[in-house]
């Protein structure tokens, strides 16, 4: 059951991005076409990029978690004893979860605070907080990507104790 949820919570993040990618290069695209052919420019169209491109940055690091892409120091990992890798690597999962919480509860704090004053961004004058939920929505797909990456460490079809978030997919 949790697979079929994990492959749509999967298929929705893909989706998301690639998106966002195709929106933020045809936007582009269009926007210097339009400056470089009939020399008029569309106001907004930086805006809605550079938004886009923050949504796309933040919901790309929970595929990059489910996908174990991110930047990692793995020096103690390789220094340890092997009795200590589950528990080094569940210190590790520990810690990111507990990050990616807090991010999102922070994250929704500024984006009510945002939604509460009515902010409007310069061009689109559309509400800053959607751009802001940007911020708590990714950090629970984090945080479901690392909570499947804990549970997979102490699950017993993951035999190997070298491999830290690898059998998440």
């Amino acid at each position: 059951m949790w697979n079929k949820i994990s492959q749509l919570l999967a298929f929705f993040e893909n989706t998301i991005v690639g998106v966002l990618i195709m929106y933020s290069a045809l936007m582009l695209f269009t926007q210097i076409i339009a400056r470089a052919v009939f020399n008029y420019s569309f106001s907004w169209a930086e805006e809605s990029v550079r938004y886009a491109i923050i949504w796309m940055v933040f919901m790309a690091s929970s595929i990059a978690f489910r996908q174990n892409a991110h930047i990692s120091i793995d020096v103690l990992k390789q220094i340890l004893p092997k009795s200590m890798l589950k528990p080094f690597q569940a210190a590790i999962c520990t810690i990111c979860l507990m990050t990616t919480m807090l991010l999102a509860w922070f994250g929704w704090e500024l984006a009510s605070r945002m939604m509460m004053f009515g902010q409007v961004s310069s061009a689109m004058e559309a509400p800053m907080y959607i751009f802001y939920l940007s911020i708590p929505i990714s950090s629970i797909f984090m945080s479901i990507r690392i909570s499947e990456s804990f549970v997979s460490l102490f699950s017993k079809t993951n035999k190997d104790t070298n491999i830290a978030f690898e059998e998440v997919s």
